[in-house]
């Protein structure tokens, strides 16, 4: 076995000797799921919410298969994506495999499905982490930019508060990450994490929500006026690593070089016809190293409109 992480930190520890030119993982250290073509919030700066769903669910035959291959070699497992997770039909088996085969499992989720049957679940199984998605650092700026009642955001909060309290041996490891605009009142920061740490593990302020995607990609070049915003700037000679480490697979089985993955042009295979290795290993994403390793992110729109090629004024972006 290539891996032997016990934890999902484990994973990430090890990304920095990939940022380089020099070549790629020998097998990506962690792999990305998108479990489901679909989400039931609208936020006004995620791609999903302008493009049209397909509802596609993954095969959980397809989605068994490409675990027993990673088992071999005990990368991490993420549901992440333009999705929510919990929408997926085979949820609760997709967990249970993962955990069957000692893997360590990561889960991103905006929370507002983990009602009292699902909570059990990921605590039977021993989920390893989630991360609850957030914007903003008020109630208000979380409705405003997830397009949700302020009732929404009271029912995510009461789901962390119960998940945190039915946890067992601190499983799953709970995690808030958000980002912020200059609408925010940064002053207030310490007073949001004071108030949400008493049921999370951690709290990470990722750095600015980002629009450029939403302005140059989708159109909507309204957006700036419409939240008062400045455009942010772009980052010139910017290069990329991740596809040396990362890789996403989506609900109808198409692989892409990472989790910002969200047009067709930088597919790289099919799941379907191809093993995971076999896609890690092949010509099409060594093309696409080639244009992101040498800092060539003009060439793809996902990557043209990437955070990473843009920064704030205001507020940092940690984004490697």
């Amino acid at each position: 076995m290539l891996y032997n992480f016990e934890k999902p930190k484990d994973a990430y520890q090890i990304i920095p000797q990939f940022l380089t030119e020099k070549g790629p993982a020998t097998f990506p250290p962690y792999v990305t799921f998108q479990l489901v073509d679909k989400c039931n919030f609208k936020c006004i700066m995620c791609p999903r919410t302008y493009i049209e769903s397909t509802n596609t669910h993954f095969d959980l035959d397809l989605f068994k298969k490409a675990i027993d291959e990673i088992s071999l070699q005990g990368s991490l497992i993420r549901f992440i994506g333009f999705d929510e997770p919990f929408l997926y039909k085979h949820i609760k088996e997709a967990i249970s495999y993962v955990k069957s085969k000692k893997l360590i499992l990561h889960i991103t989720t905006n929370g507002s499905l983990l009602n009292s049957e699902m909570r059990e679940h990921i605590v039977k199984e021993k989920v390893d982490s989630m991360i609850f998605s957030f914007q903003g650092l008020s109630k208000e700026e979380y409705c405003a930019m997830r397009a949700v009642p302020l009732s929404t955001y009271d029912k995510v909060m009461s789901n962390v508060r119960s998940l945190f309290h039915e946890r067992q041996n601190k499983l799953p490891y709970l995690k808030l990450t958000t980002t912020i605009t200059s609408r925010d009142d940064l002053s207030c920061e310490e007073e949001f994490r004071r108030e949400h740490m008493q049921f999370l593990d951690e709290i990470q302020i990722t750095g600015f929500t980002h629009f450029v995607q939403v302005d140059e990609y989708f159109g909507r070049n309204s957006i700036w006026n419409e939240l008062k915003l400045k455009p942010q700037k772009l980052i010139k000679n910017k290069k990329c690593f991740y596809p040396n480490y990362d890789m996403i697979v989506r609900a109808n089985g198409g692989v892409y070089p990472c989790c910002g993955s969200f047009t067709e042009e930088m597919k790289i295979g099919n799941i379907s016809t191809q093993s995971i290795r076999e896609v890690w290993d092949s010509m099409e994403l060594a093309k696409v190293r080639e244009k992101t390793c040498s800092g060539d992110l003009e060439h793809f729109s996902d990557c043209k409109y990437c955070p990473i090629r843009y920064e704030d004024e205001e507020i940092k972006n940690p984004v490697l």
